[in-house]
C-alpha cells in the first residue's frame, strides 16, 4: 500500500466526528484500533520492495529468452546442424602412397614409386549436400527463436499473473483499511454507550472474512512470485513486477495478424527444412556423375650395374556409377519435405482458424474490461461517500456502510479479473502472431 494512502487513512480516522463526541478526547480503545491499523498498513509497506527494483514485463522477458541453459540448448542444435553440413560438403584429403618393386637374377630391377592422389567431385553432390546443412543450421536457428517466442510467451503470462496477484492484494487491503477505519470509530461510539455492542462484534467479523481472503490472496501471490522467479533464473529470487494489467490498445486488423503469423519462426523454419530436402533431393539424383581421380607422382627403376632411370607418373581415372547408391538419401529426402510441407499446411491452417476467434475475444474482452472499470469506478465512490455520510448521520445503519465496503472490494476485485483475463487473450494472440521477442 502506498504511504500517502495510508497518511490520508490515519488522517481520516483523527478527524472522524461522533454525535456528541468532541474530536481529541483521550478514549483508549478507538486508538488502538488505529495503533493496531498502522502496525499493519506499516508492514504491509515495509515488505514491499523500492520501486526502482520492480522488474518491467520487457525486462522479465529478457532475463527468461537470456538465460543462459536455454541459450546452450538453443546454440547447441545450431552447432550440430552446422557441423554435419560441413561434414558433408568436406572434400576427401589427397592420398600419398609409396611403392617398392624388387626383382631378382641378372636381369633384376628395383622400381620405386611415390604417388599423390585427389578425389574431385564432378557432380557437386558434396557442394549441395553442404547448402543442405547450412539450410538446417538457419531451421535450427529459427526453430531457436520459436523456443524463445514459446518461453517470452510464458515469461509474460507469468508476469502478469504476479501483477494481478499484487493488485488484488493491494485491493484487499484497500478493504481491510475501510473496515479498521469503521471499527474503531463503533469502538470509540461503544465506549461512549452511543453505539451497540452488535455493531462492533459485526465489524470484527466482517474483518475476519477479509482478512481471510487476503491471507489467500497473499499465498497466491507467494506462489507466483515463486513461478517467476523459477523462470528468471538463480539471479533473480524474489522478484516484483511493476506494469498495467490491462492492454494499452486493441490487436491489429485480422489481415495484418494473418500476415505476420506468416514470419513466425516455426513457420519459417519449416520452409528452410524443406529447402534443405529439396536440395538433399538434387544431389542424389547426380548419383550417375562420376567421380574424377587424378594421380600424379614419381617414379625411380633401378637396373643394377647398368645405372638408374627416373621419370614421372600421370594419370586420370573414373568411378564407374553402374549401381544408384544414393538411393537411400533420395528417399529420405523425399520423406523430410514430405513432411515438412504437411506440419506447415497443417500449422497454417490452425492460425487461420484461432486468429479470427482470438482477436474477437481480445477485442471484446478488452472493451468489456475498461467500460466495468469505468462504470464501477463511478458506481463504487458514490456508494461509499453516501453509505459514509448516512453512516455518520444516522440515516443508514452499519450493514448498509459495510455491504458500500464490500461491494467496493468486490468491484476492484471483478475489474481485476476482467483485466487479467483480457491480458492473458492478448498475449496468446501475440504468440500465435509470433509477436513478443524482445
Amino acid at each position: 500500500m502506498d504511504r500517502q494512502i495510508v497518511e490520508r487513512r490515519v488522517e481520516a480516522l483523527l478527524q472522524v466526528r461522533s454525535p456528541g463526541l468532541p474530536i481529541g478526547l483521550s478514549v483508549a480503545r478507538p486508538w488502538l484500533a488505529i495503533a493496531v491499523l498502522l502496525a499493519f498498513v506499516s508492514s504491509a509497506v515495509a515488505q514491499e520492495r523500492d520501486p526502482a527494483s520492480a522488474l518491467t514485463e520487457e525486462a522479465v522477458v529478457k532475463l527468461a529468452v537470456r538465460r543462459a541453459p536455454l541459450t546452450d540448448a538453443i546454440e547447441g542444435e545450431i552447432a550440430i546442424e552446422e557441423g554435419r553440413g560441413r561434414a558433408a560438403s568436406a572434400y576427401p584429403n589427397p592420398q600419398l602412397s609409396y611403392l617398392r618393386e624388387q626383382t631378382f637374377g641378372t636381369f633384376g630391377t628395383g622400381e620405386d614409386y611415390l604417388l599423390l592422389s585427389q578425389t574431385i567431385d564432378l557432380g557437386n553432390r558434396r557442394g549441395l549436400l553442404g547448402e543442405a546443412g547450412a539450410a538446417r543450421a538457419r531451421a535450427a536457428r529459427s526453430e531457436g527463436d520459436a523456443a524463445r517466442l514459446t518461453v517470452a510467451a510464458e515469461a509474460r503470462l507469468r508476469f502478469y499473473e504476479m501483477l494481478y496477484r499484487q493488485d488484488r492484494v493491494a485491493a484487499l487491503k484497500v478493504w481491510i483499511a475501510r473496515i479498521a477505519e469503521a471499527l474503531a470509530i463503533v469502538m470509540h461510539r461503544e465506549e461512549r454507550g452511543d453505539a451497540a455492542t452488535y455493531d462492533r462484534r459485526r465489524l470484527e467479523r466482517e474483518r475476519a472474512v477479509a482478512n481471510g481472503r487476503f491471507e489467500t490472496e497473499r499465498a497466491a501471490l507467494e506462489r507466483a512470485q515463486a513461478r517467476l522467479a523459477a523462470l528468471l533464473g538463480p539471479g533473480v529470487s524474489a522478484p516484483v513486477v511493476t506494469g498495467t494489467l490491462l492492454p494499452d490498445s486493441e490487436p491489429a486488423a485480422l489481415p495484418a495478424l494473418r500476415a505476420s503469423s506468416r514470419s513466425r519462426p516455426d513457420f519459417r523454419a519449416l520452409g528452410l527444412r524443406i529447402d534443405a530436402a529439396a536440395l538433399d533431393s538434387t544431389a542424389a539424383s547426380r548419383w550417375w556423375v562420376p567421380d574424377l581421380r587424378l594421380d600424379g607422382g614419381w617414379k625411380g627403376v633401378d637396373f643394377g650395374k647398368q645405372g638408374r632411370a627416373e621419370g614421372f607418373l600421370l594419370g586420370p581415372s573414373l568411378s564407374l556409377p553402374l549401381w544408384d547408391q544414393s538411393s537411400g538419401l533420395a528417399h529420405a529426402a523425399a520423406g523430410e519435405a514430405r513432411a515438412a510441407r504437411g506440419r506447415r499446411a497443417l500449422l497454417e491452417s490452425e492460425l487461420d482458424g484461432e486468429l479470427g476467434g482470438a482477436r474477437a475475444e481480445a477485442v471484446r474482452l478488452r472493451r468489456a474490461a475498461t467500460g466495468f472499470r469505468r462504470e464501477a469506478s463511478a458506481a463504487s465512490g458514490d456508494l461509499l461517500r453516501i453509505a459514509s455520510a448516512g453512516y455518520e448521520g444516522g440515516e443508514l445503519g452499519l450493514l448498509e456502510l459495510l455491504d458500500a465496503y464490500r461491494g467496493a472490494a468486490d468491484d476492484a476485485l471483478t475489474a481485476l479479473d476482467m483485466a487479467h483475463a483480457a491480458r492473458r487473450v492478448r498475449v496468446e494472440l501475440d504468440r500465435t502472431t509470433g509477436a513478443g521477442l524482445p
